[in-house]
C-alpha cells in the first residue's frame, strides 16, 4: 500500500508505513513531482522552486531518495527527475475521479500546507480550494436532495461564515432553512447576501440565489422528505457483505423487514444507520428512526402505542389526528405509509411483539435487537458478528490515529484482540488512546491486559454496562448459568458441562442455553458445543456472587473429573480405580457406550480438561488436581502427547505435594516417570518411578508397585539393557497375578514376549504374547488386545509364518479401529504396508499407505502431511514421525520419485537413529540402499546395505537378517551389460 497527499499536510504512505521528508528542499521537490506523476519535471524548474543550484538539486534528490527508503520511485531522465508513480495514488489527482462525499475525505486542510513553496502555493492553491468547494456544495446538493436539510443548516451557517461571497453556500442555506419552515430566518439570510453583494462588490444575486428566493416568497409548501436519521459515522469499518446483505432486502410490493442481531455492543445500530443512508434515495418520502429502549440504561421500553405516536407525529400528522388506542394508531399508521416510500429503522427492539404493531404495510423496515427475533414473521435476518482483525485495526486507526497503529503493528494487533474484535470496545479505546497522547500502544496493551472490563470505559460508555444491561433482563436461572460458566476457564463447553454447573437436567441446561444463545450472549461455532465472548466470559466471571464461587468451580471440576474417569475406564477397562475426587451427584452425565465414543470425548474435551488442570491447582482443589492428569493420561498417550503428558503430570505431582497424601503422590510420581518415558528422557523417568516405587511399597499397594516396575522395565529395555527388563518385567508378572489384575498380568506378558522377540527366542516370544491375549479378550479392553495382535504380526514376520503374520495384522487393525485408537492403528499399518512390500505385494502397499496418512491427519486434526510432520516433532512424537515418514517414503518410491523418496526415508533414518527406535532401523538402511542403487549410485547403495546387515545382526531377527543381506547382495551384484 501507498499514498502520497498534499491536500493538507504532506503525508507518504509507502508498504503500509508513513514516511517522514525533512522540510526544505527534498519537501518542495517531492510536491512538484507528485503534481506531475509519472512525468518528467525539468530540471532548471526543480532549480527555479528550490532556489539553489543544479548540484544542489542533485544533492537534495539524493537525499530524497534515502528519506524515502525506495531510491527507485525518483528516477533520473534526460533533462529532469520523474516520480514513478500513478495520478491515483496522489491525492490531488484522486480528487477529482471519486463521487463528492469520498473525495471530501482526502481534504485535510489547506493544501501544501508545510510544503514551504511560495511559488506552489500560488500556482496550485486557488484552484485546488475552488475544486474543493465545488465539490462541498455538490455534496450538500445530494444531501439536500435526501431530505437532510435540518442537519445542514449549522454547517452552512459556518460554511458562508467562512466563504462570505460564495452565492451557491448562500443559496443552499436558504433552502435548508425553509425547508426545515424557517422563512424568516431564510429570507433574513437572502437579505444580508444581497446587501454584501451589492455594497462590496456592485453585484445583483445570481442565478442560484434568485431561484432558492423565490421558493421562499411563493411558500413552496409541497410535502417534503422526512428524514430523522442520525448521522452516518465517518469511521464506519468493515461489514461490507453483511451491509451488501441488507441492501439487497428492497422491498417488492409489500414491507420488506430485514432484522439485524448480535451482542451488546457489535455495531447493530451503526450498521442500520448506515444502510438506511444508503438505501435512503429508493424510499425519497420518508426515513424514520426511533429508538425503543429495550436496552437503554435509565429507560424504559418504549411502548408500541408511545412508538406509534412519535412515528406518526413525524409524519406530520396533528396531535389531536392521532387516535388512543393501539389497534387504531396501528391503522392510522398503515394509511398514512400506504402511498408513500418510506423506510423505517427501528433500533433497540426487545421483542418481536413489540415490532409487529409498527409494521407498515409497504415500505423497508430495519430492526436492530440483542436478541434473534425468530418469531417476527417475514423477517430477512443478518446476525452480527465481531469485526475481522483487520477491520478492527482500521476502526482504531479512524478513531486514535493511523500513525499510532502503525507505529508498533504487532501491539496494535494485541490491542484489538483483547477488545475481543467487538466494534464498542475498539471505539471505547481508541477513544482514551487519542484523548492521552503520552500513552504508547504497548501501555494500552498493558492496561488491557491488567484490568480489561474496567479499562473498556469512556464517558458514559462502557463495555461492561451495555452487558449488564443484557443481564439484568435474564431470569433468575439464565443469571445463575452466566455467571457459573465464566468460572470455566477452557475454550467451550457442551450441554453436559452446563447442566453439571446449573445442577439441572441436560434438558433444562439445553433449554437455558439456548435461550441465552438467542440473546447473543453465549455463542455457538458448532452444533453441540457453546462459548463466550472473551468479554462477556470476563463480565460472566465478574458477576459470580462470592458466595456461590466455591460451589461452582467444584460443580466444573466435577463434570471434567466423572467424565474423565468414566471414559478412561471405557478406553482402558480393567486399570486399578482410585477414590474420586467428585462431590456432586452428576444428573445427567455423558455416556459411553464405546471406546470410540469415549476417546471422542476425550478428544473434544482435551483442551477443556487440561484448563481444568489448572482451574483446580489454581483454587486450591488439590485432589482434582492430581486425578484429572491420571484420568486422562492414557488418551495423551494414545496421541502421542508427551510434552503435554509431561506438563499435566507436574502440575499433579506438586497438587500431591500439597495434599500431603502418599497415594497420590506415588501415582503422580509414576504418572511423571511415564510421560518422561514417552519423551525418551530415560534418566529423568526412572528418577520418578524409583520415588513412586519405594512410595507405592511403603504404602502397601501391590499393584501400583507392579506397574511401576512395568515401566521401569520399558526404560532399561529402550536403553538395550535387556537383562535389567527382564528382571523388572518378571518381578511385575508375579505379583499382577498375585493381586489377580487379569490386564496388569497381560501387560507385564506383552512386555516379555517382545523383550524375548528383541533377543531373537521367538518361541518363548509366541508363548507369552499368546498367553496375554486371553486374558485382554476376558476383559474387553480392546486397544490392548489389538497391540499384543500386532506384537504377535511382527513376531510370525519375524519366522517367515507369513500366513500367521498376515492373520494377525488383520485382526489387529480390526480392533484398533473398534478401540478407536487413530494413531495406533496408523502405526500399524505403517508397519504392515513395510511387509507387504517386501513380498512384493505393491497393490496393497498402495492403499495401506494412503490410509496411513489418512489416519495421522485424522488423529492429529491437521489438512495436510507437513502440517503433521511438523506437529509431530513439536510434541515428539518419534513413532508417529516414523509411521508418517515410511508412508511418504514407500508413496513416493512406488511413483518413481526417487529422490523425494530418499529425503522422507533420510529424515525417518535421523528420527531412528535419534530415539530409541533400533529395531527400525534395518529397514530405513536397506530402503535407502535400495533407492539410491535406483539411481545408479551404487557407491552409496553399498554402504547402506552394509549398515543395514549390521543394524539386522544387532536384531537378531532371521528375516531381518535376510532382507539386509539380500539388499547387499542386490547392491553389490555386478551390472547387467548393455544390450
Amino acid at each position: 500500500m501507498r499514498s502520497f497527499g498534499l491536500l493538507g499536510p504532506l503525508d507518504v504512505v509507502l508498504d503500509g508505513h508513513h514516511v517522514h521528508v525533512p522540510s526544505g528542499k527534498r519537501r518542495v521537490i517531492l510536491a512538484a513531482l507528485l503534481l506531475r506523476p509519472g512525468q518528467v519535471v525539468g530540471v532548471d524548474e526543480l532549480v527555479e522552486l528550490t532556489g539553489g543550484s543544479r548540484n544542489a538539486l542533485q544533492t537534495a534528490v539524493g537525499r530524497l531518495r534515502e528519506d524515502l527508503g525506495r531510491p527507485e520511485l525518483v528516477q533520473t531522465r534526460p533533462g529532469g527527475y520523474l516520480l514513478d508513480v500513478r495520478p491515483d495514488e496522489v491525492d490531488v489527482h484522486r480528487f477529482g475521479l471519486l463521487e463528492p462525499r469520498e473525495a471530501l475525505k482526502l481534504w485535510r486542510g489547506r493544501p501544501f500546507a508545510d510544503i514551504g513553496s511560495d511559488a506552489l502555493e500560488r500556482d496550485h492553491v486557488p484552484a485546488l480550494t475552488e475544486q474543493y468547494l465545488a465539490t462541498l456544495e455538490a455534496r450538500i446538493d445530494q444531501d439536500l436532495k435526501h431530505g437532510r436539510h435540518e442537519q445542514l443548516v449549522p454547517e452552512l451557517r459556518t460554511l458562508t461564515g467562512q466563504h462570505p461571497a460564495r452565492e451557491r453556500l448562500w443559496a443552499q442555506l436558504i433552502v435548508a432553512l425553509h425547508r426545515c419552515d424557517r422563512q424568516t430566518e431564510a429570507l433574513r439570510a437572502y437579505d444580508d447576501i444581497r446587501t454584501r453583494l451589492a455594497e462590496e462588490l456592485g453585484l445583483d444575486p445570481g442565478r442560484d440565489l434568485q431561484q432558492a428566493h423565490q421558493q421562499v416568497l411563493t411558500a413552496d409548501n409541497r410535502p417534503r422528505a422526512r428524514n430523522d436519521l442520525p448521522g452516518d459515522i465517518p469511521d464506519f469499518a468493515g461489514r461490507a457483505e453483511d451491509l451488501d446483505e441488507i441492501l439487497a432486502a428492497v422491498p417488492s410490493g409489500c414491507v420488506a423487514i430485514t432484522a439485524i442481531d448480535g451482542m451488546a455492543g457489535i455495531g447493530k445500530t451503526t450498521l442500520a444507520v448506515r444502510a438506511a443512508h444508503r438505501l435512503a434515495p429508493k424510499f425519497p418520502d420518508a426515513q424514520l428512526f426511533v429508538d425503543l429502549h429495550s436496552y437503554t440504561e435509565g429507560a424504559e421500553p418504549r411502548t408500541p402505542s408511545d412508538a406509534l405516536l412519535a412515528l406518526l407525529t413525524a409524519l406530520g400528522v396533528p396531535a389531536q389526528d392521532i387516535p388512543d388506542g393501539l389497534d387504531a394508531r396501528a391503522a392510522r399508521w398503515r394509511a398514512e405509509m400506504a402511498h408513500r416510500k418510506a423506510l423505517v429503522v427501528l433500533d433497540n427492539a426487545g421483542s418481536a411483539a413489540q415490532v409487529r404493531p409498527l409494521l407498515p404495510g409497504t415500505g423497508l423496515v430495519l430492526v436492530t435487537s440483542r436478541r434473534r427475533l425468530v418469531d417476527l414473521d417475514a423477517a430477512y435476518t443478518v446476525s452480527l458478528g465481531v469485526l475481522s482483525e483487520v477491520d478492527s485495526l482500521n476502526l482504531l486507526a479512524s478513531i486514535a490515529g493511523r500513525h499510532r497503529v502503525d507505529h508498533d503493528l504487532e501491539a496494535a494487533r494485541e490491542i484489538v484482540r483483547l477488545c475481543g474484535y467487538l466494534p464498542l470496545a475498539v471505539r471505547i479505546v481508541g477513544a482514551r488512546w487519542r484523548s492521552r497522547p503520552a500513552w504508547t500502544a504497548l501501555d494500552l496493551t498493558r492496561r488491557l491486559t491488567e484490568q480489561r472490563l474496567t479499562e473498556l470505559k469512556a464517558g458514559e460508555r462502557s463495555v461492561a454496562g451495555a452487558f449488564a444491561l443484557s443481564y439484568q433482563q435474564l431470569t433468575a436461572d439464565q443469571q445463575r448459568l452466566f455467571r457459573r460458566l465464566g468460572l470455566h476457564t477452557g475454550e467451550d463447553w457442551d450441554v453436559h458441562l452446563a447442566a453439571a454447573v446449573a445442577g439441572t437436567t441436560r434438558a433444562e441446561a439445553e433449554r437455558l442455553l439456548d435461550e441465552l444463545l438467542d440473546v447473543h450472549l453465549v455463542q455457538q461455532q458448532e452444533n453441540g458445543r457453546y462459548r463466550f465472548h472473551d468479554l462477556l466470559a470476563d463480565h460472566a466471571k465478574a458477576s459470580v456472587e462470592p458466595d456461590e464461587k466455591d460451589e461452582a468451580v467444584v460443580r466444573i471440576l466435577d463434570h471434567y473429573l466423572h467424565g474423565a474417569a468414566t471414559s478412561a475406564q471405557r478406553i482402558a477397562p480393567g486399570r486399578p480405580e482410585i477414590h474420586s475426587a467428585v462431590t456432586y451427584e452428576q444428573i445427567d452425565p455423558p455416556v459411553f457406550a464405546t471406546p470410540v465414543e469415549a476417546l471422542a470425548w476425550q478428544e473434544a474435551e482435551r483442551r477443556n480438561l487440561r484448563a481444568a488442570v489448572y482451574l483446580a491447582a489454581y483454587e486450591g482443589h488439590y485432589r482434582y488436581a492430581w486425578q484429572l492428569p491420571h484420568h486422562f493420561a492414557h488418551f495423551l498417550l494414545l496421541r502421542g502427547s508427551g510434552r503435554e503428558r509431561v506438563e499435566v503430570q507436574s502440575v499433579a505431582l506438586a497438587a500431591a505435594h500439597h495434599l500431603g497424601d502418599l497415594q497420590a503422590r506415588a501415582e503422580a510420581l509414576r504418572g511423571l516417570g511415564s510421560a518422561h518415558l514417552g519423551q525418551e528422557n530415560y534418566e529423568k523417568a526412572a528418577e520418578h518411578l524409583h520415588e513412586a516405587l519405594d512410595l507405592m511399597r511403603q504404602i502397601g499397594d501391590v499393584r501400583g508397585e507392579a506397574s511401576t516396575l512395568g515401566m521401569l522395565g520399558m526404560a532399561a529395555r529402550e536403553q538395550h539393557e535387556f537383562d535389567k527388563a527382564m528382571e523388572h518385567y518378571q518381578r511385575a508378572l508375579v505379583l499382577m497375578r498375585q493381586v489377580g489384575a487379569p490386564t496388569g498380568e497381560a501387560d507385564a506378558l506383552e512386555h516379555i514376549g517382545v523383550l524375548h522377540a528383541e533377543r531373537g527366542e521367538y518361541d518363548e516370544a509366541l508363548t507369552h504374547l499368546e498367553q496375554a491375549l486371553p486374558l485382554l479378550q476376558s476383559r474387553g479392553d480392546v486397544r490392548a488386545y489389538a497391540g499384543v495382535l500386532h506384537d504377535l504380526a511382527y513376531v510370525h514376520f519375524g519366522m517367515s509364518n507369513d500366513k500367521e503374520s498376515r492373520s494377525c495384522a488383520e485382526r489387529s487393525l480390526a480392533a484398533y479401529r473398534e478401540s478407536g485408537d487413530r494413531r495406533g492403528e496408523s502405526i500399524a499399518v505403517a508397519e504392515f504396508a513395510y511387509w507387504r512390500y517386501e513380498t512384493g505385494d505393491f497393490a496393497a502397499v498402495r492403499e495401506m499407505v494412503r490410509e496411513v496418512r489418512r489416519l495421522c491427519r485424522a488423529y492429529m486434526n491437521l489438512p495436510d502431511d507437513h502440517a503433521v510432520l511438523a506437529a509431530m516433532e513439536e510434541i515428539r512424537d518419534h513413532i508417529g514421525q516414523v509411521a508418517m515418514l515410511v508412508a511418504l517414503s514407500l508413496a513416493a518410491q512406488l511413483d518413481g520419485r526417487l529422490t523425494e523418496a530418499i529425503g522422507h526415508t533420510r529424515r525417518c533414518l535421523a528420527v531412528v537413529s535419534s530415539t530409541s527406535r533400533w529395531w527400525s532401523r534395518y529397514k530405513v538402511l536397506g530402503q535407502l540402499s535400495t533407492l539410491h542403487l535406483a539411481l545408479g549410485d551404487r557407491e552409496t547403495a553399498i554402504r547402506y546395505g552394509e549398515e543395514a546387515v549390521a543394524a539386522a545382526e544387532h536384531l537378531r531377527q532371521p528375516r531381518a537378517m535376510a532382507v539386509a543381506k539380500r539388499v547387499l547382495a542386490t547392491a553389490t551384484a555386478p551390472a547387467a551389460p548393455a544390450s
